[in-house]
């Protein structure tokens, strides 16, 4: 996200892009054995489950600690069940295999997620590869955002505004708000100025979303003129900073990155949030030392932070001084392509399909197929 966390949640507009780390879901006919699936780096081996109408997803044995793993896929899979956009009855059950590998960080203890919106990806990709699921069978309607919203919010305790799923969706950069009471999201593409540098840090901590999002709901009921407020400030300087954009007025726009920042530590003071930790209070006293402008991308405590500036030797001024602190800038890109699809053909009756995800956001494009 470059603008609008947290104020993205009550109607104001935010900028979020797509960058090139992908989630991948592979399917693949099963055969005797049924529905199944597996995830390297949560679910090594592989676990049954049985769909139909009625009951929709249910785990084919005992599963406790795979269910708990996997509940995302629990809560997609057995929704599309329900609304119709995957077919039960289909001839050819799928052995389902997930990949979000991209969007972790190896650290001490395991892998660290970098705060990418892996879920949000593998929802989008998940949901596109099951519709296309049996290939050649009758197709299925394309899932909306509205309905991808839906389900991610459904995984998350109804909380999320779902601007990473917009991106996995569109790709590229795209402006990004919900409309009807938070309801319906609305996508618009939107370009950088080519002066425009971005330098993506991971602070080396990875931070709870969905706790922080819990915070600021109970604080919006103790003291929720005051929250409101702050957050008003912080969706009239997201709006005033994406007419800049628009405009191609890259100083304009860098001044209200710096003005972000400000708010979205003086609104985590007053929720008790703590939005700007000492690794992105850290990260924003190298970024003045060097010249450029930084804040959190997405709910801050960790994640990922980005620099921006318009003076390509500050970029690298300010990337140097990170790496030597413990802050080595990510190799990120913006991709501009959002969720994908193909086709191959295996020593098989039915070919395998392939689906992936970005998180990210710009113009929308319809899935592809190669055979």
């Amino acid at each position: 996200m470059l603008l609008g966390e947290y104020a993205v949640l009550f109607g104001h507009p935010a900028v979020v892009l797509a960058v090139n780390r992908r989630a991948r879901v592979d399917l693949g006919p099963a055969g005797a054995e049924g529905w199944s699936v597996a995830a390297p780096g949560f679910q090594p081996t592989r676990v049954g489950f049985e769909l139909d109408r009625t009951n929709g997803f249910r785990w084919r044995e005992p599963a406790a600690e795979a269910a708990a793993r996997l509940v995302l896929v629990e809560k997609v899979v057995g929704s599309l069940v329900a609304s119709g956009h995957v077919a039960p009855e289909a001839p050819a059950p799928a052995s389902l295999t997930l990949d979000t590998r991209e969007f972790f960080h190896p650290a001490a203890g395991g892998a660290a997620k970098l705060g990418l919106g892996s879920s949000a990806a593998l929802t989008v990709a998940l949901a596109e590869a099951l519709r296309r699921w049996p290939p050649g069978g009758a197709p299925r309607p394309a899932i909306d955002l509205a309905r991808l919203l839906d389900l991610h919010r459904s995984v998350q305790g109804g909380r999320g505004s779902g601007v990473d799923l917009a991106a996995s969706v569109t790709g590229g950069v795209v402006e990004y708000r919900l409309t009807d009471a938070g309801r319906e999201p609305s996508v618009s593409p939107l370009t950088l100025p080519k002066d425009l540098h971005l330098i993506f840090i991971w602070t080396g901590r990875s931070a709870s979303t969905g706790g922080f999002l819990a915070r600021l709901d109970e604080e919006m009921t103790d003291d929720g003129g005051a929250i409101a407020a702050l957050l008003d400030d912080l969706g009239r300087i997201s709006a005033a900073g994406i007419a800049d954009l628009r405009a191609g007025r890259t100083p304009g726009l860098l001044g209200k990155v710096r003005d972000f920042g400000s708010a979205m530590e003086e609104l985590g003071r007053a929720a008790g949030i703590p939005i700007l930790s000492d690794e992105h209070l850290e990260l924003r006293r190298l970024a003045e030392g060097a010249g450029v402008c930084y804040k959190p991308s997405g709910a801050g405590g960790g994640d990922l932070g980005i620099a921006f500036t318009d003076d390509p030797e500050r970029a690298e001024s300010f990337a140097a001084g990170a790496a030597d602190a413990g802050f080595p800038p990510l190799d990120l890109q913006i991709d501009p392509f959002g969720v994908d699809s193909e086709f191959s053909i295996l020593d098989s009756e039915l070919p395998s399909h392939r689906a992936s995800g970005v998180k990210m956001g710009r113009e929308q494009r319809n899935s592809k197929s190669e055979n």
